[in-house]
């Protein structure tokens, strides 16, 4: 706002006066200083978009019936990375979108998958925004030390000559893909911490990370709820209602129970923190509890007793840790307490789709399985079988857990927990490096719930979604090996950095913004000068004359 001071000083000595004439040249001549700005600024938009008509024209006519929507989506997601170049948010958020919708999106582009496309303009995006500025830069240190050693071991692992070949399944004998399956498992989560770390800064930005999330959440819990209650035409992909690898269950867009119940759990615990930690009108507090409400009554359709047990620690800890944000999570422990109470025969039954949790076969599977991981272990202690091979391993070399358990259960599955699959393929050094990343993940992030603040979006309740969300997924490492999934990796890898990042910048101190300083700069400097005209006002009589502004 301008002082009465400065108006009556413009008043008294206005600028100089430009005719029209010279006003309208200069006018011309900003106008085409401009033109180069604008067109950086619209030319990769341009280019994208061109890219995507291409590619939706080279690609459509090679879909098969029913998927050259899909496929040309796919063309625009790929050629929106492009325009994620400009901003590296925008470029975390297309690949976040591409990892959620991989398993819907047929493999038809010439070169390869969407969502590695986006990745790589993640990279682009990523290293433009931070070069040139030191202040963007964070630091490294044990976390990615160990990160760069796990994930060298993994290369080391696929250049080496094994016994076996890397069958993905063995009736078919598909082989699997090595380098894109570390990309997916390994490579993604690991970058994404780090870029976290790096491009969420403000409360700002951080909305793209968690409001991308939780959309994809809403989505996935509206789909299991349909999947079983209709109306099913509603439903994309098809295969979650014509195809589900688990009919009984609700798969979401990862076609797994186990990984849709994982991503619920993440847009359980967002919206319940996003209701509970600002402001927000009614509206929004509204929407957010329909999604808090939908996730939660969707991961019990999943009928996963993993994710029952995942989500139950979870309500535990935002009863005793989510001040501010309790209500939801007393809310849903008493509603469940009272459900499982009323109805405890079926819940105590062997009927999986009534919500019983007896049942004894999927038991059996992972207790050969895990029988199987620790003998190849004992065979080969040291550098394993080779990244990919466990399901080989289990096919020919299959063990059982004990004279009781029956034989077959479990022959040639993947491995059912990831740190024993790591021990079994990749041996006892990429296990320890492994457990050294989640060990130091985990101090980070006890450290990073200690130290922010315990209000806003940018304080405690980050860690607290970041805690919740990394223990969800520690705990179904145990009955899954989380290795053959990318998203539900990504997105608590990406939540964690987030977390990290905001701990960091705590530490070094908030970043002065350069404008509000050049401003205050120059009121102290205004300041001194007027200080100094009244100290040289001529006195008269001994009288200190002024002049006092009107």
């Amino acid at each position: 706002m301008t002082t009465r001071s400065e108006t009556t000083r413009s008043e008294e000595h206005p600028g100089p006066t430009v005719p029209p004439r010279r006003r309208a040249r200069f006018s011309a001549r900003a106008a085409a200083a401009r033109w180069p700005d604008l067109l950086r600024r619209w030319a990769v938009p341009a280019v994208a978009m061109a890219v995507a008509l291409v590619a939706m024209i080279a690609v459509s006519g090679r879909a098969p019936g029913g998927v050259g929507t899909v496929a040309a989506a796919g063309a625009v997601a790929a050629a929106l990375v492009i325009a994620g170049l400009r901003d590296p948010r925008w470029a975390f958020v297309f690949l976040i979108v591409a990892t959620f919708l991989r398993p819907a999106i047929p493999k038809i582009l010439p070169t390869t998958d969407p969502f590695i496309l986006a990745f790589g303009g993640l990279l682009i995006a990523t290293v433009a925004w931070i070069r040139g500025r030191p202040d963007r830069r964070v630091s490294l240190g044990a976390i990615e030390c160990a990160m760069a050693l796990y994930l060298l071991w993994n290369v080391n692992s696929i250049v080496q000559e094994h016994e076996y070949r890397p069958i993905l399944y063995p009736l078919s004998g598909q082989e699997l893909d090595l380098w894109r399956y570390l990309i997916i498992g390994t490579g993604i989560p690991f970058a994404t911490y780090l870029i976290s770390r790096i491009i969420f800064r403000t409360r700002e930005s951080l909305r793209f990370l968690l409001l991308t999330l939780l959309a994809c959440s809403a989505y996935s819990a509206l789909v299991s709820i349909l999947q079983f209650h209709g109306p099913r035409a509603l439903v994309w992909p098809r295969y979650i209602v014509l195809a589900p690898a688990w009919p009984e269950r609700a798969v979401g867009l990862p076609n797994q129970p186990e990984v849709n119940g994982l991503i619920l759990i993440a847009g359980y615990v967002l919206a319940l923190v996003l209701i509970g930690s600002e402001r927000r009108s009614r509206a929004q507090r509204v929407l957010l509890a329909v999604i808090a409400a939908a996730c939660a009554y969707a991961v019990f359709l999943t009928h996963t007793r993993s994710i029952w047990l995942d989500f139950a620690v979870v309500v535990v800890l935002g009863m005793v840790l989510g001040k501010g944000y309790r209500t939801g999570f007393v809310v849903t422990a008493l509603g469940t307490v009272s459900i499982i109470a009323m109805n405890w025969t079926d819940f105590t039954s062997s009927d999986r789709t009534s919500g019983g949790v007896t049942s004894t076969n999927e038991v059996y599977d992972r207790l050969n399985a895990n029988a199987t991981a620790v003998w190849a272990f004992l065979e080969k202690p040291w550098s394993g079988w080779g990244l990919g091979r466990f399901v080989q391993v289990n096919t020919y070399r299959h063990q059982q857990w004990s004279p009781d358990t029956p034989w077959e259960r479990g022959l040639g599955i993947p491995a059912h927990e990831t740190e024993l699959g790591i021990l079994a393929e990749l041996g006892i050094i990429g296990l320890l490096l492994w457990l050294t990343v989640l060990v130091l993940l985990a101090h980070r992030l006890i450290t990073a719930y200690l130290r922010l603040p315990p209000a806003g979006i940018t304080g405690r309740p980050l860690a607290f979604i970041a805690v919740t969300a990394f223990l969800s997924l520690a705990l179904a490492g145990l009955f899954v090996d989380l290795r053959l999934f990318d998203y539900p990796s990504t997105m608590v890898f990406a939540l964690i950095g987030a977390a990290v990042g905001a701990a960091d910048r705590l530490e070094r101190g908030t970043p002065r913004d350069p404008l509000a300083a050049g401003r205050e700069r120059r009121a102290a400097i205004r300041a001194r000068k007027l200080e100094t005209a009244a100290a040289d006002q001529p006195r008269i009589g001994g009288t200190e004359v002024r002049n006092t502004p009107a």
